[in-house]
């Protein structure tokens, strides 16, 4: 199956380091996604980036990427108070592709 990210939604960044993986997560706007394995290598990519800013800046919160419901990353300090977010990605199945072609109809 494949999925997309429309867009992160991001919040205004508490310090430079919110900032870098926010400026990090919005390169995957309207991102097409291939398929599970390619979803989770994702995933990965984006915590080992959050771990690399928190190995970065010791002295801020430490963050976290949640993936849950098979569709939600989200990102958050360790400690976290209400509506903390640093970013949201929602990443939506593709359920219908549509092609114009000889036939006229959907791919």
């Amino acid at each position: 199956m494949n999925y997309y990210i429309e867009r992160p939604n991001t919040w205004r960044a508490a310090n430079r380091k919110c900032a870098e993986i926010q400026e990090f997560v919005n390169q995957f706007k309207n991102c097409l996604i291939y398929d599970e394995k390619s979803r989770d290598a994702l995933i990965k990519e984006i915590r080992d980036k959050v771990e690399e800013l928190n190995n970065a800046y010791p002295r801020t919160k430490r963050l976290k990427v949640e993936f849950s419901h098979g569709d939600y990353i989200s990102c958050y300090p360790d400690e976290r108070g209400v509506d903390e977010y640093v970013f949201a990605i929602n990443i939506h199945p593709v359920k219908k592709t549509y092609g114009f072609g000889e036939t006229g109809g959907e791919i």
